[in-house]
């Protein structure tokens, strides 16, 4: 399966060489305009934070609240934190650092690995709000529904998993804290590193949209693949012309390209890829829900939409309701594709 998969890429590469090299720079115009700019330096605070004991010190202050809500140590609290404000890879990177440091268990990193992927405002605010749709309020909403949408399944997860009894912070880790000049050094190779891997996920995933694009010509096909595919590139090329509920989606599904810069970086915790993909199904779909939602309650907001997106044909034939049924059909379908890239170890 996999040799076949690596041929028909050669080949289709070669077949539609300007579609893959457009679609390949286009990935490298959104890490530099976007992702590098809004990534890095939370990556770097990330680390630092797990690097240089800072994590532990909040944790006895944090953990009451950290164990009501999610069963987790305080120390994973920093690191939510950050996730929420930097975006999606963040949290993995801080997670890994205090399990790689012995402060958490594999049990904890597991589990917070699940809930603590989210779209920062980096994204959402300035680059969907204010570059997409000419104005910050799409924004705050998008990543208010996002918030809300990762606090409920963390507690949904609590509730579901049960979590073992030897967690909370007496983790005192197996590794002393670092000075601040090594941990400083240390935290910014890591996340270079990092994000390095992250450029080459989306120029890769990049090329296979425009690739895509090529070969699908219907358009809510096209919109489904760039959903499942890449979520910078799908929420680009939905805006304007697709409903909300789809943009809200895309970002709280995050695409497979995000879920893979997560499986790199969390590779010693071994994550269920398989429960990995059905919780980012549940954050994408409450993130639309929120988010419709919210143009229900504010009148405002509504307007801002509206204007943005009133005259889009709608996804599916437009209903939202069959389209949303298709697009959650058509997901599950690709779990068994999701099932055989990643094997469960």
């Amino acid at each position: 399966m996999t040799g076949l998969t690596a041929a028909a890429a050669c080949v289709l590469l070669l077949i539609f060489p300007k579609e893959g090299r457009d679609g390949a720079a286009q990935g490298v115009q959104i890490c530099l305009a976007v992702l590098v700019p809004s990534l890095f330096p939370f990556m770097a605070a990330t680390q630092l934070a797990a690097e240089s004991g800072v994590c532990q010190k909040l944790a006895p202050l944090l953990h009451p609240l950290m164990q009501r809500l999610f069963g987790l140590s305080g120390a994973l609290a920093p690191v939510l934190a950050l996730s929420l404000a930097g975006g999606y890879p963040v949290g993995a990177g801080g997670i890994a650092a205090l399990y790689r440091r012995g402060v958490i268990s594999k049990e904890e990193a597991q589990q917070a690995a699940l809930f603590a992927v989210c779209a920062g405002p980096g994204f959402t605010v300035s680059f969907i709000g204010q570059t997409l749709y000419g104005s910050p309020v799409i924004g705050i909403v998008l990543f208010a529904a996002q918030v809300i949408s990762v606090i409920l399944t963390g507690i949904l997860l609590k509730a579901v998993r049960r979590p073992s009894a030897t967690n909370g912070y007496s983790h005192a880790g197996t590794l002393p804290p670092q000075p601040f000049a090594q941990g400083l050094v240390s935290a910014v190779n890591r996340s270079a590193r990092g994000m390095l891997s992250i450029c080459a996920f989306v120029v890769l995933f990049s090329a296979v949209n425009g690739i895509a694009a090529r070969l699908v010509t219907n358009g809510s096909l096209q919109t489904v693949l760039s959903v499942m595919l890449e979520v910078c590139g799908a929420v680009t090329r939905s805006a304007g012309c697709r409903p909300m509920w789809v943009i809200a989606f895309s970002v709280g599904f995050g695409g497979i390209c995000v879920h893979c810069q997560i499986f790199g970086i969390l590779d010693d915790i071994a994550v269920r890829k398989p429960l990995f993909f059905l919780i980012r199904i549940i954050q994408g779909t409450l993130t639309a829900l929120l988010t419709q939602g919210a143009m229900c309650l504010f009148p405002q907001t509504v307007s801002v939409f509206s204007t943005a997106s009133g005259s889009a044909p709608a996804l599916f034939g437009g209903s939202a309701v069959p389209g949303a049924v298709l697009l959650a059909v058509s997901i599950f379908f690709l779990i068994s594709v999701k099932q055989l890239l990643f094997k469960r170890r």
